[in-house]
């Protein structure tokens, strides 16, 4: 364990930057070496020596999403925790590809706080439970929705794999030996099962069910 943590602290909303420098200022073994009312300020501020930067998401000049991008790539071992009102599966899963390493919510009692430093400059991660469940309940949903993709035909798939390569309605009749007539009803049927309104929807199904090319 280090013997004292070095804390830097970004807030645009002074009350609350205040309030959380209070909170910690007296605690053993932390020292709060700066602090930012918003992202911009707090990258000109930011020395190498900070062991965590505590950042809000939602800031004027630059937010704490793009703040933690930012200071991962400037100091790539340096630690970041998020601490918002804020409790949205995008967001979340924005800072977790960014390398944030720890979510709290702005409702946290001191003692998770505490935690959650203590948990991240030793080396883990800390993620508040309403957020893990917000994330994982995300994740849930998603494999949900793959589960209920409608089920094209054979044929329908080989049209669509002609639609991606951006042939002609002539051009797939001609490759597959079908009319064109025949062509375009799986092109109606595909949008209808899909919910598409028209060909660009129907690629862009594709690509995000992994249907472009070989895949299909």
């Amino acid at each position: 364990m280090k013997s004292t943590i070095k804390l830097f602290l970004v807030d645009d909303h002074k009350m609350f930057l205040d309030g959380l420098e209070s909170l910690l200022e007296n605690v053993d073994n932390l020292i709060i070496v700066g602090k930012a009312e918003n992202g911009k300020e707090a990258l000109e501020k930011i020395e190498a020596s900070v062991d965590i930067v505590l950042m809000d998401i939602s800031m004027p000049e630059i937010d704490g999403i793009e703040l933690n991008r930012l200071i991962k790539i400037k100091y790539p071992k340096m630690n970041t925790i998020a601490i918002s009102m804020h409790n949205e599966a995008k967001i979340i899963e924005k800072l977790i590809k960014c390398d944030i390493n720890g979510y709290l919510l702005k409702n946290a009692e001191k003692e998770e706080l505490l935690l959650a430093i203590h948990t991240v400059v030793n080396g883990g991660n800390y993620f508040a439970e309403e957020v893990k469940k917000t994330y994982q309940n995300s994740l849930f949903d998603r494999e949900s929705k793959k589960g209920q993709t409608p089920e094209l035909s054979k044929r329908e798939l080989e049209v669509l794999k002609e639609i991606i390569a951006e042939h002609t309605t002539k051009e797939i009749a001609e490759k597959l030996f079908i009319s064109q007539h025949t062509v375009e009803s799986h092109r109606k049927n595909m949008l209808s099962k899909l919910g598409a309104r028209n060909t660009a929807g129907l690629v862009k199904y594709a690509l995000e069910n992994g249907l472009g090319g070989e895949n299909i």
